[in-house]
């Protein structure tokens, strides 16, 4: 889905929908001192998702801005990963997930492409810089949770 026709109903997108990594998760669950944590909006679903609500005064056509965090911890403060403000970007016929870059301030850190079947779900694979936010942990291409756009008249809390 290369078009922008999502965008054609803006107004009744609620949010973002994302389980990050299930892998990742399941680690942080088994270390000693791992936390899991939501900020600024942003929840933790039933089906374990993160959902991340959207930014409609500055959604554009080629953007979708979400708000909220997420962020993982572990290993006395030694591991940090933070899902900030995500936001779905179409470059071309290209859709990538970006995140407040957290080793650039001001700038923005692609860390998966997306391949959207639909106006509701896409597959999501590790870019070269999303490696790097998981400490060179996954390779670029690895598989992660596919994202799911998540539509105001459809229930929110799956």
């Amino acid at each position: 889905m290369n078009d922008n026709t999502l965008f054609a109903r803006i107004d009744r997108i609620a949010g973002l929908a994302w389980g990050v990594h299930t892998p990742f998760w399941e680690y942080i669950q088994r270390i000693p001192d791992g936390l899991v944590a939501v900020h600024n909006g942003a929840k933790i679903l039933e089906s374990g998702a993160t959902f991340f609500p959207l930014d409609a005064a500055s959604a554009t056509a080629h953007e979708l801005r979400f708000v909220g965090d997420l962020e993982f911890r572990g290993h006395n403060g030694m591991m940090a990963v933070t899902v900030q403000q995500p936001w779905l970007q179409c470059h071309g016929e290209r859709w990538q997930l970006t995140i407040v870059d957290p080793f650039e301030p001001g700038s923005r850190m692609p860390i998966v492409d997306i391949e959207l079947h639909d106006e509701a779900t896409g597959t999501a694979r590790l870019t070269e810089s999303g490696t790097d936010l998981f400490m060179g942990n996954y390779n670029e291409g690895t598989l992660f949770d596919p994202v799911r756009i998540v539509w105001a008249e459809k229930d929110q809390d799956s």
